[in-house]
């Protein structure tokens, strides 16, 4: 019975008796297409050639202890008021370089763009799936930096509900959010496929760091955002959520649940913008300038 039973259980997650050549397949696949080799960060070299190429000054590189751990960020500029980029999984800081780089932006206010916890440059080189604790680390980091309020926080994608629960924890530092695609309601979480997948060992070797650490986090994910609902009526920080209608990795319907769960926010729009996917910080970068600036 045990051994029927095992063999059941098999079939379920897709292996079947094909299952070690798909699986060997799968793993050249990703080997080839998803290795070490491709990165999702860039070299702090190649940011300062990028940034002279167009006549800027380059940003200043920060580490700093978060115990554990260690926070990675790039930062330019001066102002009263800070914006601070958060990244998606996976990702790095140089997902906002173009923002980085925007001249108005750099006159009106200091900017900031973090490694998340296990990507870029940020310690543990592993995954840190905890929401809140996400949170605090980044929090330290910026604290220790001089940042202690006036912080609009963009996040994209996974980075909305880190900081969403960084407002709630630590009133009085966040000005306003900019919550850009993000994954925000627990019964629209649902693992694919290939979540399950790059669980394997073989899988999981055979991947780039980010690919590994991505779905390490995203894999509890859903288990993270019932924890968060139970606290986000009582977000009253100003809000402005930016979702693409024809986003296939997270379903617009997570913007109607923000819009019911931060009744209580002091301020809160919603942008449903029709033909726009998931990469809004690539595809619309003005929509979020516009929403920073509507903040600042």
């Amino acid at each position: 019975m045990r051994a029927s039973s095992k063999r059941r259980k098999v079939k379920r997650l897709g292996i079947g008796i094909g299952g070690p050549l798909m699986l060997g397949a799968v793993v050249v696949f990703l080997g080839s297409g998803f290795s070490g080799c491709m990165s999702f960060s860039i070299t702090e070299q190649e940011a300062v050639e990028r940034f002279r190429s167009r006549n800027l000054d380059p940003p200043a590189f920060v580490k700093k202890d978060t115990n554990p751990g260690a926070i990675h960020f790039a930062s330019i500029g001066e102002g009263q008021d800070t914006v601070v980029f958060v990244h998606g999984s996976p990702g790095s800081w140089s997902a906002f370089i173009r923002f980085m780089m925007d001249e108005d932006l750099r006159k009106s206010a200091r900017l900031i763009s973090v490694d998340r916890p296990g990507f870029g440059q940020s310690k543990p080189l592993k995954a840190v799936p905890s929401i809140r604790e996400q949170s605090r680390r980044i929090h330290d980091a910026l604290f220790q930096s001089g940042v202690s309020s006036n912080v609009i926080l963009v996040g994209h994608s996974l980075a909305g509900p880190v900081i969403a629960r960084m407002a709630l924890d630590y009133t009085g530092f966040v000005k306003g959010l900019i919550l850009v695609a993000p994954p925000m309601d627990p019964e629209l979480e649902k693992r694919k496929w290939y979540n399950y997948l790059a669980k394997f060992p073989l899988v999981k070797w055979s991947i780039s760091k980010d690919w590994a650490n991505s779905n390490d986090e995203i894999f509890p994910h859903k288990r993270e955002l019932v924890e968060l609902a139970e606290m986000l009526p009582n977000l009253d920080t100003p809000t402005i959520v930016i979702q693409g209608m024809e986003d296939q990795l997270v379903p617009p319907g997570n913007a109607d649940y923000v819009e019911r769960m931060m009744s209580g926010a002091d301020r809160l729009e919603i942008w449903r913008i029709e033909g726009l996917n998931h990469f809004v910080p690539w595809r619309r970068p003005d929509l979020i300038n516009k929403a920073i600036g509507e903040l600042l």
